[in-house]
């Protein structure tokens, strides 16, 4: 009884508006005392929760993030991009693309993503010709790597929650990421006649180098996180701070911080990470709740009911996980879900490294999915359309990121190649 009051709590509260962290917490707390649970607990849950060392490369590569975007990063990977591929059908668009790859390896947020890129390339890329409607579909697409290609925010969690090694699945998400990358600049070459974009004038070899002078302290810094990492020599937290410190040194060599800045920076670091932190408290403590009344067993029993056949049962998993990251955001259903994979993955034999990066991508997809794609919604507001007026033409781009989550569930050296290089 505690369960279903909590569960229609939450939904009400959702209906309503409540914040999801909030309506996680207020709904868990309700069925804490139903339960005649001590009251006791939820502080101590709350604690436990948040006491893990590997969340601290959360606000580190956030702020790692920031400061390589105060040092001006964000326009020289711009223009870095448009001088390798804006020449080709679909240029502006595939620079784009190829903007959201390299940040997506240095700030590890897809929000974070489409707000630094969008904010440059969508109003770029009307001015060149291009629909505003496409525009939205390639960048809030794009800005999907984003929790995929390490630094990974999303990762981290993941790993902290199912004790999965941080490192690895940073790792895992490098060729998955890269393909996915790749498959939309393939559609956007099919596309691109009909959405109105015209090449760029193709950049000399001079400006091409000249560009990756400028670009080079952005791409070494990915290049340091995944070497350190695979060379055993850094743990993804220490990599974060190794981040922090170059990222710093690259903003002060631009002659681009203040101390006020700093400071400004560290206070919006630390909102984003308070922000993660209260979801997975609430989320937490939700998750609880719903694992002492037997739900993971539960959930799990019912699709072993259905199928014991690992391939029917991937797919009904991410089935049932596309259509919850429709109404719920990435990182709460994450934390919700993540009592049933660890059995799950037991009894089917799945690896570690692969189903994470699976879960980890189908629910980013909830992130543009209609009706609360929050990355299409930034997007869209970015280029002054209708939301509602982008779903007709992200539905190829969704198309496209699932397939390659279906290559990635069942071509597992995609995932586990790389990991089996990082040093134990």
């Amino acid at each position: 009884m505690a369960v279903g009051v909590m569960l229609l709590l939450f939904t009400i509260q959702l209906v309503i508006g409540v914040p999801v962290a909030v309506a996680m917490g207020l709904s868990a707390i309700v069925a804490l005392l139903l339960g005649n649970v001590p009251i006791v607990l939820l502080p101590q849950m709350f604690f436990v929760s948040l006491d893990n060392f590997s969340l601290l490369a959360v606000p580190l590569f956030v702020l790692a993030g920031e400061l390589m975007g105060i040092g001006g990063i964000t326009d020289r990977i711009v223009a870095f991009s448009q001088a390798l591929v804006g020449h080709f059908r679909g240029g502006l668009a595939k620079a784009n693309i190829a903007t959201n790859t390299f940040m997506s390896a240095i700030s590890g947020s897809a929000i974070a993503d489409v707000t630094a890129v969008g904010s440059m390339m969508i109003p770029a890329m009307i001015r060149q010709g291009y629909k505003p409607e496409f525009a939205v579909a390639v960048t809030s697409c794009a800005a999907m790597l984003g929790p995929i290609i390490p630094p990974s925010i999303m990762a981290v969690v993941y790993g902290s929650l199912m004790g999965v090694s941080i490192g690895k699945l940073f790792v895992a998400g490098i060729l998955p990421g890269l393909l996915a990358a790749a498959s939309f600049m393939v559609l956007v070459h099919l596309l691109a006649d009909r959405s109105g974009g015209h090449p760029v004038p193709r950049s000399s070899w001079s400006e091409r180098g000249s560009a990756f002078i400028l670009a080079a302290p952005a791409i070494a810094l990915p290049i340091i996180i995944v070497g350190g990492i695979m060379a055993g020599i850094l743990t993804p937290t220490e990599t974060g701070g190794v981040a922090v410190v170059y990222a710093l040194i690259v903003a002060l060599a631009r002659n681009r911080l203040s101390m006020r800045a700093f400071g400004n920076l560290v206070v919006n670091a630390a909102i984003m990470t308070g922000s993660t932190l209260i979801v997975l408290a609430g989320a937490a403590l939700f998750s609880w709740v719903l694992a002492r009344a037997g739900a993971p067993q539960a959930v799990l029993g019912g699709l072993l009911a259905i199928s014991d056949n690992p391939v029917i049962v991937m797919l009904l998993l991410l089935a049932g996980l596309a259509v919850i990251g429709t109404f719920l955001e990435p990182l709460p259903t994450l934390i919700l879900i993540s009592p049933v994979l660890t059995p799950l993955s037991q009894a089917m034999g799945y690896d570690p490294l692969t189903l994470g990066i699976c879960v980890l991508m189908v629910l980013v997809l909830g992130a543009v999915s209609p009706p609360v794609g929050i990355l299409a919604m930034i997007a869209a507001k970015i280029a002054k359309v209708e939301y509602t007026a982008t779903f007709r033409i992200l539905l190829p781009f969704m198309g496209v990121w699932l397939l390659v989550t279906l290559v990635t569930a069942f071509v597992p050296g995609l995932t586990t190649y790389l990991p089996s290089l990082v040093m134990n």
